[in-house]
This record gives structure tokens, C-alpha cells and sequence, in this order.
């Protein structure tokens, strides 16, 4: 027996053979834990080479544990589609991870430029060989042929590509974090730079009054919330009734009839998502503490306001999705059955209501946060103050995304400059004699 171990011992490390005649490879490593080869080996004479190279990477101090490097080689051969949906899986493990609105539009955008193009980039090459580049293949050739494949394929959606650079981006950032890959091959200065979005057209004050008018009764409050009070959808869906404050203390002096003020409280916000297989809407908190805010109603909407709260607010609450399951929410606006109306049959009331009424250019819910700030704007609200009322903390936003300029304004501005000047001769004016 003594003589068999000597036999299957060298100077350095055990071989032993398997029952099924493989070899196995162990040996006690510079942490004295005993480390073994990731895989037999058909012959002794393999098991002592590998036995050679553990030694050698100890004696040039560059060793790591066996199962480690196995572990990173397995790692640094996932391809790019699939260490992007890993890296999303990763991203939802953390502290701080984005809500799952947030992670549904990363996996949306990485699956439609990336991992699963849609039409017409399934048919575009240079996007479609992207996936299946093993990350540590990757090189700056092969992301810019994407890149320019996404600019072919899809030439009218700047921003989406963009994002989709993004993702792509931070999920490379992340396999050098992890030292999967040394350096990250995605670098395109095209790429990272800001697409302007095209200017959203900014309707009359007469289209936005049309549209909250002829919107059906039970749906005219909740849409002078979004075109006339910059509410987004999600955040008018989600007005409780709770939210809404009325009151009716008269002004001081009081002389005679006189409106209530009301008060719209934003505290939550509604998206559209798919939960266990089946597509609702969850309330959740503002993504931002800015979006928590409240919203002074106009006048011209305040009686419209008192009547939904007469007519139309349920008496009951409604059971609604969370995150953390369901809760019971008195909701401000409901379907005629009681329900929490969705986003995109709302969307749907709205186009039928402007196809109705002959508004030939399409208005959006969100159409309202233009017109509130640019009309807010030209009131002479600063920044914070339009940012405040619009649950908007990024002042860049709102000057290069929402702000725009009335065509009737810049005469009217003309006006005005005109009668600050004096000029000789000018009809009505005296001309002094020399």
C-alpha cells in the first residue's frame, strides 16, 4: 500500500487514477486549500503537465484559484446577447436597483436593436452578428458596423438607437468592472452625443378647450389634468380621490360669488406592465421626489373638476396593482365598470375624440407639458418654478425638450417691442422743428 501511494505522488501535487481510468489533478495551493483540475485527464502524463502550469503561474505570482479562472473563461465566452440579458439580471439584484418600469424599457430596447432585432433590422447583417460576438472577441470594428447598420435599418429612430448604444455600453462597462474583458470596445462619439427630438407640435388654446369638451363626461377632468396641468398620463390615472383638495373658504373681503380653489396632490404614477404573463397597469411612486407636487387648478377647469367629483368619482375603492401585490385605492378617474383605466384605451378615447372634432394634428397626452411650459414661459416663470408645477428637475429638459415658441407670439413680442420707440416722424408723432 505504501508503495502504491508513493507511486501516485510526485514531488509536487496528486494524480490519482478514476475508476473509469481518467486521471484527476489536485494539489494544496498558496491559500493551503486543496485546489483540483476543473476536468480529468485521459492520460497521467496530462495531469502532470497541467500539475506544471498551476506551479508555474504560483512561482510567478500569478496564480488564482482554478475554479476561479474557469469560472471568468466560462464568463468571458457569453456572447453579447447574452451577457446583456446577464447584466440586466445583475442590474435588478442591487440596492438601488431601477424599478421594474425602468428595467422592462431596458430589456425592450436591448432585445429590439440588439438580441432579437425587429423589422426591418432583422435583415440588416451588421445588426443582426452583433448578439453572437463572444464579449471578449468584441472589438470598435465590430460595434460601429452595428452602429451603422442601426442608422440604415432604423433612420427615424434616433433616440432608440441611441438608447440601445447605451445599454450596450453599460453592459460592456460592467464586464470590464468584473474583469471579464480589459477594456470596453464600445466608444462611439456619435453615439453618446444627445439626439434633439424632433419639436412636438404645440396645439391652440382653442384645439386643447375642443378636446376637453368633447372628451366623453366621464374623461373631461382627467384630460384638462394632462393639457391643461402638464399632469403625465400615468400620474393622472393614479390621482386618487383623496388627492383632490376643495376649498371653499371665501376670499378676504368677500363681495360676492366666488369658485372654490382646488388642489391636485400628485403622489403616485401608473405604468403600463407586464405582471406574471399578464399586461396591467401598477401604481407605483414618482420615479423622481420632484414628481411629487401640487398642482393648482385653473379656474377655467375648476368647475369641471367639482363635477367629475359629483358625478363620476366612485364611491368605492378599487383594487389596483403594486409592487408589493394590491391595494385598495379610491381612484379619482375610473371606466364605467369601476376599473383602473389603462393608459393605451385612454390614448384611444383621446385620437377618436380628435378624429371626432377635426384636430388633423395629433395630440398627446403629453402634448399638455409642452403647451404648460412654454405658456408658463411667457408669463415669465423661471425655471424652478415651471420645474416645480411640472414635477421637472432637469432644466435642460424643459428648455431643449418642452419649451417652445407660439407662432403668434413673436408678433405679439414685435408689438410690444414697437410701442416702447419713439420715432421721429413716425405717423402720430410731432416732429421737432431745428
Amino acid at each position: 500500500m505504501a508503495t502504491k501511494k508513493r507511486q501516485a505522488r510526485s514531488d509536487w501535487g496528486r494524480r490519482r487514477k478514476l475508476p473509469s481510468g481518467r486521471w484527476q489533478a489536485t494539489y494544496a495551493g498558496p491559500d493551503m486549500a486543496t485546489h483540483k483540475a476543473p476536468h480529468t485527464f485521459p492520460t497521467r502524463g496530462q495531469a502532470e503537465a497541467w500539475l506544471a502550469a498551476e506551479r508555474r503561474l504560483i512561482d510567478l505570482d500569478a496564480w488564482t484559484p482554478p475554479a476561479r479562472r474557469e469560472e471568468a473563461e466560462k464568463r468571458a465566452a457569453l456572447t453579447v446577447g447574452e451577457w446583456i440579458d446577464e447584466y440586466h439580471n445583475i442590474l435588478e439584484l442591487r440596492a438601488d436597483a431601477p424599478r421594474a418600469s425602468t428595467m422592462q424599457n431596458y430589456r425592450d430596447i436591448a432585445r429590439n436593436r440588439i438580441t432579437e432585432p425587429v423589422p426591418p433590422g432583422n435583415e440588416e447583417p451588421d445588426v443582426v452578428a452583433l448578439r453572437g460576438v463572444p464579449i471578449r472577441e468584441l472589438t470598435k470594428q465590430q460595434v460601429y458596423a452595428w452602429w451603422d447598420g442601426l442608422r440604415r435599418a432604423y433612420p427615424d429612430t434616433l433616440q432608440r438607437n441611441q438608447h440601445a448604444y447605451k445599454r450596450l455600453k453599460a453592459a460592456m462597462d460592467e464586464a470590464v468592472r468584473r474583469e471579464l474583458i480589459d477594456k470596453n470596445p464600445v466608444d462611439i462619439r456619435e453615439g453618446a452625443k444627445r439626439v434633439n427630438p424632433e419639436e412636438k407640435y404645440l396645439p391652440t388654446d382653442e384645439e386643447l378647450a375642443t378636446l376637453i369638451e368633447h372628451a366623453p363626461a366621464r374623461y373631461r377632468a382627467i384630460t384638462a389634468l394632462m393639457l391643461h396641468h402638464g399632469l403625465r398620463i400615468g400620474e393622472a390615472l393614479a390621482v386618487a380621490v383623496e388627492d383632490v383638495e376643495v376649498d371653499y373658504t371665501p376670499p378676504v373681503p368677500y363681495s360676492g360669488p366666488y369658485l372654490p380653489r382646488v388642489t391636485v396632490h400628485v403622489r403616485r404614477n401608473a405604468q403600463r406592465l407586464k405582471v406574471d404573463g399578464r399586461i396591467q397597469m401598477v401604481v407605483q411612486p414618482p420615479k423622481t421626489s420632484a414628481g411629487q407636487r401640487a398642482v393648482p387648478i385653473m379656474a377655467v377647469d375648476v368647475p369641471l373638476m367639482l363635477h367629475h367629483l359629483n358625478h363620476y368619482a366612485p364611491a368605492s375603492a378599487t383594487t389596483v396593482q403594486v409592487a408589493e401585490g394590491e391595494v385598495e385605492l379610491r381612484l379619482f378617474t375610473t371606466t364605467s365598470t369601476g376599473r383602473m383605466l389603462m393608459d393605451t384605451s385612454y390614448r384611444s378615447v383621446l385620437n377618436r375624440v380628435q378624429d371626432a372634432q377635426g384636430v388633423t394634428k395629433r395630440v398627446h397626452p403629453h402634448t399638455g407639458r409642452y403647451w404648460l411650459i412654454t405658456r408658463l414661459a411667457e408669463q415669465g416663470a423661471h425655471l424652478k418654478e415651471i420645474g416645480r408645477l411640472l414635477g421637472q428637475d432637469d432644466m435642460d429638459t424643459i428648455t431643449k425638450v418642452y419649451m417652445q415658441v407660439r407662432a403668434e407670439r413673436t408678433s405679439t413680442l414685435m408689438e410690444k417691442v414697437n410701442a416702447t420707440l419713439t420715432v421721429p416722424g413716425a405717423p402720430g408723432k410731432a416732429v421737432e422743428e431745428a
